[in-house]
Order: C-alpha cells, then sequence, then structure tokens
C-alpha cells in the first residue's frame, strides 16, 4: 500500500456576512418569546377551563396554542442560527411572513370573539361581571367573582399581546429587508 499525496490548488470563496442589529434583534425576540409565552400559558388556561365545564373547545384555542408555541420555536431557532453566525436574513424574513400571517389570523378570529356582536365575550363581562352590584367579603361568590375578573383581564391582554406579536413579526420582516439590502451594498 502506498500513500498519495494531492496537491490542490487555493480557490478563493467570498463569504457574504450579514450584519444583524445586535441590539433591536435581542428586544424583538425578547418580546416576542414573551407574547408567545403569555398566549400560550392563557389559552391551555382557557382550554383547561372549557374542558373542566365540559364545554366544547373552539377551533381556535388550539390554533393559537399552535402558533404561540411556534413562535416560541422560532424565537429558539434564531437566537440558535445567530449564535452561530448562520442566520440568513432570507429565512428570517419568509418564517416572519408565515408567522405574521397566522398571528393576524388569530387576532381576527380573537377580535371577533372578544368584541364582535350581543353575546361576545367582552359583551358578557359588561354585563355579568363589571356591572355595579356590589360583591366582598369571605365567601365563594368573592372568589367566584375574582375568577371571572380574573379571566375577562386575561381575554383583553391575550388580544393585546396578539396584537404586539403580529406588529414584532411585521417589523421582524422590515429588519430582515434592511438587513439584506446593507450587504448587497457592501455595508
Amino acid at each position: 500500500m502506498s500513500d498519495a499525496y494531492y496537491e490542490r490548488e487555493a480557490v478563493a470563496v467570498k463569504v457574504r456576512r450579514y450584519r444583524w442589529p445586535e441590539l433591536l434583534l435581542a428586544v424583538l425576540l425578547l418580546m416576542l418569546f414573551m407574547c408567545g409565552a403569555i398566549v400560550l400559558g392563557s389559552f391551555s388556561y382557557f382550554t383547561a377551563i372549557q374542558k373542566r365545564l365540559f364545554v366544547m373547545v373552539p377551533w381556535y384555542f388550539y390554533f393559537l396554542l399552535a402558533i404561540s408555541t411556534l413562535t416560541v420555536i422560532f424565537v429558539f431557532s434564531v437566537v440558535a442560527l445567530y449564535y452561530v453566525h448562520l442566520l440568513l436574513p432570507i429565512i428570517v424574513m419568509i418564517s416572519s411572513f408565515v408567522m405574521f400571517v397566522l398571528w393576524l389570523t388569530g387576532l381576527i378570529k380573537a377580535s371577533i370573539e372578544l368584541w364582535g356582536p350581543l353575546g361576545s365575550i367582552n359583551d358578557n363581562c359588561v354585563r355579568y361581571v363589571y356591572n355595579d352590584d356590589f360583591w366582598g367579603g369571605r365567601n365563594l361568590d368573592t372568589l367566584a367573582r375574582i375568577q371571572q375578573e380574573g379571566v375577562c383581564n386575561l381575554w383583553k391582554t391575550t388580544f393585546a399581546l396578539e396584537m404586539v406579536a403580529t406588529f414584532l413579526f411585521l417589523w421582524l420582516i422590515l429588519v430582515s429587508w434592511q438587513v439584506i439590502s446593507r450587504a448587497r451594498r457592501g455595508y
């Protein structure tokens, strides 16, 4: 057996680097993680309440659970890719667009349920929970009233966070586009 040695000539490879705005990306990802985690926890709680009441769980509960889980996975994968210097802006742009459409769909459905016509969640909260009846004391009615107010406020919180997540994904699309345009200009 003989050893064979091969010589190759060096080939110049142009490596394109993408410079992400670090602080802005970190803040956007942190806010997206918080929105996704809070909406995930809130709709898990709503689902548990619906199942405990033996009431059918609406499809958009599972939809919002899925997209909030995808958001948390998206944030972790973007952080991991950024850490190993493999974060490509076109991948972030496309996946952010998909997530934007999903969050916008969830936002529209949640807004219809929350702020919709007679019998909506906000209508029931105003009619039955936020009325002017006196309540208080050490009894089960007070505990039930506190629970009802918590659920009503949690619905409004999740609606606000869905709106924030939708706009953050739109902002992430614009940041990705800026990173691509800066790389083409050579900055």
